[in-house]
């Protein structure tokens, strides 16, 4: 029996909902059960710190913006979708408006492929999905590489925090495999015949389209240019949990964020909860309290760290509600 699309979206929706609600409960319930809890607690986080680390972790998501946005205009170049980097700027910074409140913080990627067939035609659909598909991956793995790094310079002697090294080499394992699928002629041609034995020939006509385009990243160039904007990008961005840590009090050294937050920042983009609420304050609150923060303080970093990204998502809003009209598709010469 197939259900009806509209039940089949609210059963989803319900579900995520109690994925959202269900950690953010134990969360709620590991602070509360503290005997020396207090709701003035909350209060005093802010009471002794300067306002001066908030404006820091604002600086740093802005840049990471900047650097992540020029990342995705290479991606589509490379692709033949040429665009002026003020217009992308704005269509990244929508999607990121929209990341703030759809289902794993990946709605809004939709929304930048969706912008970027209204302004460039038809023929960009292709173009403007692969490179953002790769975009989000690609950092996704970058940051699953700081982990690793961090991991071995400064954890690997410790049997406690060793033990979370190996989500962070299965998950890099992982992402090395889904690149060589990609980028590989021979693993993606395998693996649309496969397809095509199970799936419509029209799907599989599109899965090679989609393996050719991802072909197109085989560039030396574009590798080394990627792997520099995605040092500065995913570092500034895990620079925001510091400064928002340092904003309530905590003085923990660096590693310990380039160690953890990017296993929270992978649970963040699954598309099980509403914009990784719920999942992601669980995690850190659960990893952080290893290092000696207090359950309040790991899930108030969490959530300093999620209003930065929406204060500087409000720019995404903006544009969004001024509108842009269609251009001619001249931007899609060259784009399959």
């Amino acid at each position: 029996m197939k259900l009806n699309p509209k039940i089949k979206s609210v059963l989803i929706f319900c579900l995520k909902l109690v994925v959202t609600l269900v950690p953010a409960y134990f969360v709620y319930q590991n602070i509360v059960s503290d005997p020396e809890w207090s709701v003035n607690d909350l209060y005093k986080l802010f009471e002794n710190n300067s306002v001066l680390p908030l404006v820091l972790a604002l600086l740093c998501l802005a840049v990471s913006n900047f650097t992540a946005c020029y990342q995705w205009k290479l991606l589509l170049e490379k692709q033949g979708v040429h665009m002026t980097y003020g217009k992308l700027l704005k269509l990244y910074h929508v999607g990121l408006f929209f990341n703030n409140f759809m289902p794993g913080n990946v709605g809004g990627d939709a929304k930048k492929v969706y912008d970027i067939r209204v302004q460039g035609g038809q023929d960009t659909v292709g173009a403007g999905f692969t490179a953002t598909v790769f975009d989000r991956l690609f950092g996704l793995f970058f940051i699953t590489l700081f982990a690793l790094a961090v991991g071995v310079l400064f954890f690997v002697h410790d049997p406690e925090q060793r033990a979370f090294m190996w989500p962070s080499v299965w998950i890099f394992m992982g992402f090395c495999v889904m690149f060589a699928g990609l980028l590989s002629r021979r693993i993606g041609k395998f693996f649309c015949r496969m397809a095509g034995k199970v799936l419509p020939e029209k799907i599989e006509t599109r899965l090679l389209r989609m393996f050719e385009r991802f072909q197109k990243f085989r560039s030396k160039k574009l590798w080394v240019n990627i792997v520099c904007l995605s040092t500065v990008t995913q570092s500034l961005r895990i620079f925001v949990h510091f400064f928002c840590g340092i904003a309530v009090g905590v003085n923990l050294s660096m590693s310990w964020y380039f160690y953890y937050i990017p296993l929270v920042a992978i649970v963040s983009a699954l598309p099980i909860s509403i914009g990784g609420f719920g999942p992601r304050e669980f995690l850190a609150q659960s990893l952080f309290a290893r290092a000696g923060v207090p359950g309040l303080e790991s899930v108030v970093i969490q959530l300093l760290a999620y209003f930065v990204s929406l204060i500087l998502s409000l720019f995404g809003a903006v544009a969004f509600l001024v509108g842009h009209k269609p251009v001619p598709s001249e931007f899609a010469k060259n784009a399959q």
